[in-house]
């Protein structure tokens, strides 16, 4: 899978991933980009969007950018998301007890300056200023690191937290990439 990661500040959001990328359990690459910026005519835009999960979601977020437009929070942009991956013929997994359907995925959304994780059953969470989250196969090791590194700052804390799910999560590997949005 992979490690995404991200930390909201008050006039900033820091975040990055590792850059592997597997096929069908094959053959890995370490050149993936895993967070788009998606770009639009609304001042909505640009939204950015870390996926962990399969390449094909990927391409699901990328075909439906140009739905965003009618997006008018971080939920209708799930509710897009949710409808992509139904019409693509992606097959849930069926939850027992009652809870809710997964579609294997998670993904990290900065819009509108708002930092949201969207869960593998399509639910969105906002996460609050100065709390780190980590999606993905890593995002044990994510956590850990970042919350060891509480003096850091949010840079270095992103960093340390995907050196450590590519060092101790064999699904996560390639190069740490670290981007930051100034509002």
């Amino acid at each position: 899978m992979t490690i995404i990661a991200a930390i909201k500040e008050v006039d900033k959001i820091v975040y990055g991933s590792d850059t592997r990328v597997t096929f069908d359990n094959g053959p890995a690459y370490d050149v993936a980009t895993k967070w788009r910026k998606l770009k639009g005519k609304s001042p909505k835009f640009p939204i950015y969007i870390g996926s962990a999960g399969s390449s094909r979601l990927d391409n699901l977020i990328l075909s439906s950018a140009k739905n965003f437009e009618s997006a008018s929070s971080c939920f209708e942009i799930a509710d897009i998301l949710k409808r992509a991956i139904a019409a693509d013929g992606w097959k849930e997994e069926k939850e027992s007890g009652g809870e809710p359907q997964s579609y294997s995925l998670d993904m990290l959304v900065i819009f509108q300056n708002h930092l949201y994780r969207i869960a593998s059953d399509m639910s969105v969470t906002e996460i609050p200023s100065f709390e780190f989250c980590a999606v993905g196969s890593g995002e044990p090791y994510a956590l850990g690191a970042a919350h060891s590194t509480n003096s850091k700052n949010s840079k270095e804390r992103i960093k340390k937290a995907i050196q450590a799910a590519i060092k101790y999560d064999p699904n996560c590997g390639g190069r740490v990439q670290i981007g930051t949005i100034e509002f």
